[in-house]
């Protein structure tokens, strides 16, 4: 098991002495100098929005709980998440009156068993319906099922598919060096409802790793919710140059109310939800992250140019950072750009810009700020999942436990299923030796779950 930060009411500047330390005494807490919540820090001036520790906990709690548990597989006590937790042993330990093997944790001493899955034939079908993209109350007729079993059988395809994608990821991402590129997007649905959601992918293959929305089921602060017709996000200023483009969107961060301020335009919470500022959610989503990078010996994090997940980026690899173990960049796409970029200085921390390929890029990190190494291949991938999820989403959910299994389902079918230049994203990182048909992919999945090692 390894640390995630709990507090991130520090300075995020990364040139300042106070860079990711609490409790300095150049900090004064709640600040409200510049008209918001802050920590003032006094030795760089700066003044990072104040940020509720405890509902970041418990929202991470929650979708680490979705994302990452250990629902069908293991002891689900001390083996409780994929990544989060050092695998359990176990030992034989009879059967279940229906003839399933019991096994004993050697470590907590619970018995557990891991059964089969049954009825496969209604999950398949679930799957064909997800596959032809049909409207959610004509699947439950297509398929002959009630309401209720539909549901629950969907539940179950998204738990094997995950549990599959999680056992692969986690065999593969135990390497010395890992990329990373993460941007944030909104997804609208009907009657207003939405969300928006950060999408972080493996920057060499485009195997999208983590999704995470701003929905929630936890009770939020008025300050934390969000609730907003205004729209904040960072336009394309169709400008000529990538230099006059990087400083346009500067510009456009500077008129928020404070950096991190980013309001989306309007969105309705789906039934019985909450939604979260989205700034709040990087540091969610930036947390769970660690799964990813926590025993690699160097990693790079590519970010897009917004500033409301800077912060959470940077106190995600602190640790790294520190050691000069982790890179975090920003990156700008920009086509056919015709002048060349060295070391620009642009915005309010002074970021410097280079060029490269298909753009323009900053090294926010200290140690790189002169000529630091970038190999950014594709811009695109997150782009093209995007695309897919937005053209097979539902529009029509309303529920948080259905909505989070379908965008799970095309997690995992968009990295194993779909193809560019005759790879998909999961052969690119390693994890197949074959595109798959969805059909065949949920086999190989149920394969899999019915033969996890009995015991270690």
């Amino acid at each position: 098991m390894f640390n995630i930060r709990e507090d991130f009411n520090c300075c995020k500047t990364v040139s300042c002495r106070n860079f990711g330390i609490n409790k300095s005494d150049d900090y004064i807490y709640k600040s409200k100098r510049l008209g918001y919540l802050a920590v003032e820090c006094k030795a760089c001036g700066s003044h990072p929005p104040w940020v509720n520790n405890q509902i970041i906990e418990n929202i991470l709690k929650e979708k680490l709980a979705f994302h990452f548990a250990r629902k069908i597989s293991h002891c689900t006590h001390c083996y409780q998440y994929f990544f989060f937790n050092e695998k359990n042993e176990a030992q034989l330990h009879g059967f279940t009156a229906a003839g399933t093997q019991r096994l004993k944790c050697k470590n907590c001493q619970r018995v557990y068993s891991v059964g089969k899955h049954k009825n496969i034939d209604a999950i398949k079908q679930v799957l064909q319906t997800i596959i032809d993209k049909v409207d959610t109350s004509a699947a439950i007729k297509q398929t002959g099922l009630s309401a209720r079993l539909y549901y629950f059988y969907l539940e179950k395809l998204s738990l094997l598919l995950t549990n599959y994608s999680r056992l692969k990821e986690q065999g593969v991402v135990q390497r010395d060096y890992i990329a990373l590129q993460t941007e944030g997007k909104v997804v609208h649905l009907d009657h207003k409802r939405g969300f928006y959601a950060l999408f972080t992918a493996e920057a060499d293959s485009g195997y999208i790793l983590l999704q995470t929305s701003n929905i929630t089921q936890q009770k939020l602060t008025k300050q934390d919710t969000y609730h907003s017709t205004e729209n904040t996000v960072i336009k394309d200023g169709y400008s000529s140059n990538v230099e006059n483009e990087i400083n346009q969107r500067y510009q456009q961060t500077m008129q928020r109310k404070h950096f991190e301020k980013l309001l989306v335009g309007e969105l309705k919470p789906i039934n019985r939800c909450s939604l979260i500022n989205p700034a709040r959610l990087s540091y969610v989503h930036f947390s769970m992250l660690r799964a990813f990078i926590y025993k690699t010996e160097h990693y790079r994090h590519y970010i897009e140019l917004e500033s409301s997940i800077r912060a959470a980026a940077l106190m995600s690899a602190y640790p790294e950072i520190k050691t000069e173990k982790a890179e975090i960049y920003y990156y700008l796409p920009f086509a056919n750009s015709k002048e060349t970029l060295i070391n620009k200085k642009a915005g309010w921390w002074g970021d410097r810009w280079s060029s490269f390929e298909s753009g323009a890029y900053s090294a926010i990190t200290k140690n790189l700020q002169s000529s630091p190494p970038f190999d950014l291949k594709d811009t695109e991938y997150l782009n093209r999942y995007f695309a897919y999820l937005k053209g097979s989403l539902n529009k029509g959910l309303n529920s948080i436990n259905t909505l989070a299994n379908f965008s799970e389902i095309h997690r995992v079918l968009f990295n194993f299923c779909e193809t560019n230049k005759g790879k998909s994203p999961a052969m690119q990182f390693a994890l197949a030796d074959k595109p798959y048909t969805a059909q065949e992919l949920l086999e190989e999945a149920i394969v899999l779950n019915e033969n996890l090692p009995q015991k270690d």
